[in-house]
């Protein structure tokens, strides 16, 4: 059996969690009502209670203290508590899915994939885009095809990453040659699996090149410039980039398209600016994944 047969057969890849599900679903409504997904929330007692401790986090910078689930998500927006609920309910699954052989490789994916959304974020501020966070959540969940490999097959997963350090080829091909499959089509089922937004979807499917979509092209280019920084500033997750060209980037490419300032970046400056964000992608790891196995 496949990858790809054996991940769209598996219950734990069936569905979101249930409260994670249901927010997920009350938040396409445009006029979706505070009070009916505060009370789906409270139904999840270590969700509240991470909403909370994220709302008085130092991410979020929020100058009054949050002492009420209602409060928190007023004062965090809709966007972002279905940024943390998705990250802190798919963090959980997985944890809890988790085997000796894949932790130390979970962990240095969260890490990455956290710091893929913090740059992202700071990236859409500088290019003065909204993508209504999309860009952060994209960057968590761009690789889960990747974190699928690691926990259904870490054995293989292993062989990756050993091809990829003996052969110095990329990510994609390695997988193509071990699993027979790549993490971007991975990605993309699962993601059409938890029917998550389109933009997710293509941003799972496609970051690795999103010159193929004629739609949400940017926000998806966004995410893989992010990916790349990452990869390049120490925060990696087995991708065998060695050393990158941005200007023949066709990510970089397409944001230049949208946003022809940006071929003006002073990159050492933005990478010095980066510091922060990337402690605060630590802090976001870290409360995230604290205390995990009690969900």
């Amino acid at each position: 059996m496949s990858l790809l047969d054996t991940i769209g057969g598996a219950q734990e890849f069936a569905t979101l969690p249930p409260v994670a599900g249901k927010v997920l679903s009350l938040l396409e409504n445009a006029n979706a009502d505070v009070r009916e997904i505060t009370s789906v929330l409270e139904t999840d007692p270590a969700l509240t209670l991470k909403i909370l401790q994220m709302a008085n986090s130092p991410l979020y910078a929020i100058r009054s203290n949050v002492t009420s689930l209602q409060q928190a998500v007023l004062a965090l927006g809709l966007n972002r508590v279905a940024n943390i609920v998705l990250s802190v309910s798919i963090f959980s699954k997985f944890i809890l899915l988790s085997r000796s052989k894949s932790a130390e490789h979970m962990k240095r994916f969260w890490y990455h994939s956290s710091c893929t959304g913090m740059v992202a974020k700071n990236l859409a501020i500088k290019i003065k885009r909204n993508f209504k966070e999309v860009e952060f959540i994209g960057g968590l969940l761009h690789d889960i095809g990747k974190m699928a490999m690691i926990q259904f097959d870490p054995e293989n997963y292993e062989k990756v990453v050993q091809i990829i350090t003996e052969e110095h080829i990329t990510d994609i091909d390695a997988e193509l040659r071990v699993f027979g499959v790549d993490h971007c089509v991975v990605g993309e089922l699962i993601a059409r699996l938890w029917k998550l937004p389109k933009e997710l979807q293509q941003i799972a499917g496609h970051h690795n090149d999103a010159s193929a979509l004629t739609e949400n092209r940017e926000v998806v280019a966004l995410v893989r410039v992010a990916d790349i920084l990452c990869e390049m500033w120490g925060a990696s997750i087995d991708e065998g980039i060695l050393s990158v060209d941005l200007s023949e980037e066709k990510s970089w490419q397409i944001l230049c398209e949208f946003s022809p300032p940006l071929r003006d970046l002073d990159l050492e400056l933005f990478t010095f600016e980066l510091e922060t964000e990337f402690r605060q992608a630590a802090s976001f790891l870290n409360m995230v994944a604290s205390d995990a196995s009690t969900k």
